[in-house]
C-alpha cells in the first residue's frame, strides 16, 4: 500500500496533539481507551502520517484541557493540515517543523550559497544528507561538517540560484521544499514545484562534481 504523503502543518499538529497529552503524563493506550478510540489511529494522528477528523482533533483536545490559545493554534494548523504547503512564523514555534521534517526524512538535499546551515548531528538511521555549498561559504565557514550521514560538495561561485533551499524526502516517496525567509520558512510540498528545485539541486550537484575533477586536490 502506497504511504500517503506527509503534509508539513499535519506534522505540527501531531505533535501539538502528542505534546498535549504527554504535558498531562497520560499514556497514548490509556488515553485512546478512555476516549473510545483505536490507539492505532490516534499514533498515526501524533505521528503526521494520518489526518484525524475534526471533530475527533477537538475531542481530544478539549479532554485534554487545551488552554484556549493552543486549542485554537492546534485546529487551526488542522484546517491546513490537508495542504501540500506550509507558511511557517518564525515564532515560538521556529524551527519546530524543520525538525519534525528531518526526523520523518530518509535523504535531504540542501544548497547553502551563502553560509554553511546548521546540520544535525545526528539524524534517524539512513537517513543522508548531501550539502552543496559554494566557494564563498566554504572559505567563510569554520569547518565543514564531519558526519557520516554528511556528504558536502562545493559549487564554484556564480552558478546557480543565488537563494538557499533543503528538499526533504520522505519514505512514501514524497518531498517537500523549504525555504528559509526573515521571518518564516515556507514548506512547498506541490510535486512539480519540487521537482524544479530537484532539477536545479541535480545541475549545481554536476557542477560540484566538474570542480572536483578539475581540482582534485585543494590546497
Amino acid at each position: 500500500m502506497t504511504k500517503p504523503p506527509l503534509r508539513p502543518a499535519l506534522l505540527l499538529l501531531g505533535s501539538g496533539l502528542r505534546d498535549q497529552r504527554t504535558a498531562r503524563g497520560v499514556g497514548l493506550r490509556a488515553l485512546a481507551r478512555k476516549l473510545g478510540l483505536a490507539a492505532a489511529d490516534l499514533s498515526a494522528w501524533e505521528l503526521g502520517t494520518r489526518r484525524p477528523p475534526a471533530e475527533a482533533a477537538a475531542y481530544v483536545l478539549g479532554y485534554l484541557q487545551a488552554k484556549p490559545a493552543e486549542y485554537r493554534r492546534l485546529m487551526q494548523l488542522h484546517q491546513q493540515s490537508d495542504q501540500p504547503g506550509y507558511i511557517e512564523d518564525l515564532g515560538p514555534e521556529a524551527g519546530r517543523l524543520a525538525q519534525l521534517s528531518e526526523q520523518h526524512a530518509v535523504r535531504v538535499l540542501e544548497w547553502a550559497p551563502h553560509a554553511l546551515p546548521d546540520v544535525p548531528p545526528s539524524v534517524p538511521p539512513g537517513c543522508r544528507h548531501v550539502l552543496l555549498v559554494s566557494e564563498t561559504a566554504r572559505r567563510t565557514a569554520a569547518g565543514l561538517p564531519q558526519a557520516k550521514h554528511v556528504t558536502v560538495q562545493v559549487v564554484p561561485d556564480g552558478i546557480g540560484t543565488s537563494h538557499a533551499f533543503a528538499i526533504h524526502e520522505f519514505a512514501a516517496g514524497t518531498s517537500t521544499v523549504l525555504l528559509r525567509h526573515e521571518h518564516t520558512r515556507i514548506h512547498l510540498g506541490d510535486p512539480r514545484t519540487v521537482e524544479r528545485y530537484r532539477a536545479t539541486f541535480l545541475r549545481l550537484q554536476r557542477k560540484a562534481a566538474d570542480r572536483a575533477r578539475a581540482c582534485p586536490v585543494t590546497p
